[in-house]
C-alpha cells in the first residue's frame, strides 16, 4: 500500500525521483517497478498506478456502460497515460504536457493513496490537503 508525503526536486530536463519507499512496494507487493503516469480527472496533479492497477482500472472501465462522462473520463485518463520505468537512481522524466497540467515545477510532491499515488506540485497539495482535512471532518467512519 502506498501511504504517506514525500517532496523530491524536479531537475530541468523534467525528472524525479519516485520516493524509495514507493519503489520498494511497487517492488516487494507488485513484483514490478514499473508505472503508468497520467493525468487525474478529478484534481490538477497526475496519477502513477502501478502496471497490475491500471490493469485493473481498464478491464473496470472496458465492462462500464457507455455515457458522455465515461467517453470524458477516459480520454482525461488515457490519452496521457505513459509508462514508466524508474532509472537506476530511481527516476522518471514527467513529459513537459503532463508537468504542466499539474504545475509541477521544482517542488514535487507526492502523496500515498493506497493502491495509487499521486504526483503534486507542492504548493497546490497543501491547500488540496487543507480542503481535504475540511471535508474528511464530515465523514464517519465505524470501526
Amino acid at each position: 500500500m502506498f501511504q504517506g508525503e514525500f517532496s523530491n526536486s524536479m531537475d530541468d530536463k523534467g525528472r524525479v525521483s519516485i520516493p524509495a519507499a514507493f519503489r520498494e512496494v511497487l517492488r516487494d507487493h507488485y513484483g514490478d517497478e514499473r508505472l503508468v503516469i497520467t493525468r487525474s480527472p478529478h484534481n490538477e496533479c497526475l496519477l502513477a498506478y502501478p502496471i497490475r492497477e491500471w490493469k485493473k482500472l481498464q478491464n473496470k472501465i472496458s465492462q462500464m456502460r457507455p455515457s458522455p462522462e465515461l467517453r470524458a473520463f477516459k480520454r482525461v485518463l488515457f490519452s496521457s497515460a505513459q509508462q514508466y520505468s524508474p532509472d537506476r537512481q530511481g527516476r522518471v522524466l514527467i513529459p513537459q504536457g503532463l508537468r504542466e497540467w499539474a504545475s509541477l515545477d521544482r517542488n514535487v510532491q507526492f502523496s500515498g493513496f493506497a493502491d495509487t499515488f499521486e504526483i503534486w506540485d507542492k504548493a497546490k497539495w497543501a491547500h488540496q490537503l487543507e480542503m481535504d482535512i475540511q471535508l474528511a471532518r464530515n465523514f464517519e467512519l465505524d470501526l
